[in-house]
């Protein structure tokens, strides 16, 4: 059984789809390899935006760090330095390269050649939209880490003036 892709599905492409007749289950297999293989290019294309927001999020947070180090920085100070710290290795634990499952053309090499076509592609299709469903979930969480680096990087940028105007005020 291939299994479950959580990407999200247009509503009109939902609904009871026909059997097709032996006939033509050679031409559907190829219809869902082909649309698996145009999803993986467009998850390939999604990872890299999200290393590039990870990228940037490290590199404001970088900058952001160095800034207010500079200056003479008080304990309430590194309050502010910290939380953008916490967003710079959020933006590099979300580019870290993690594994994933891919489809191995190696692993079933001698078997797929002995099989006949419909099997053998059926095969890759199945070791392929498990690939796919792996990278959907990486992209997922990757999100959520940079968005939440994201917010902790607006929390540094809050937390700054807050702190240096509470100190100009002889608050703290």
């Amino acid at each position: 059984m291939p299994p479950k892709i959580r990407a999200s599905i247009r509503p009109h492409s939902r609904g009871k789809f026909k059997k097709p007749s032996p006939a033509d289950s050679a031409e559907q297999l190829k219809l869902v390899h082909a649309e698996v293989d145009r999803q993986r290019a467009t998850v390939l294309q999604r990872t890299s935006n999200m290393h590039t927001r990870a990228a940037i999020l490290v590199t404001a947070s970088g900058v952001f760090s160095t800034v207010q180090a500079n200056n003479w920085v008080t304990g309430w100070q590194c309050v502010s330095i910290t939380l953008s710290v916490v967003a710079a290795v959020i933006g590099l634990w979300a580019m870290r390269p993690s594994p994933g499952i891919d489809a191995n053309a190696t692993l079933a090499f001698q078997e797929r050649l002995e099989a006949d076509p419909w099997s053998t592609e059926y095969s890759i299709v199945r070791d392929s939209m498990e690939g796919l469903s792996d990278d959907l979930g990486r992209i997922e969480r990757a999100a959520k880490l940079i968005v939440a680096g994201y917010g902790i990087l607006a929390l540094a940028w809050v937390a700054m003036p807050i702190t240096v105007g509470l100190m100009q005020a002889r608050v703290i």
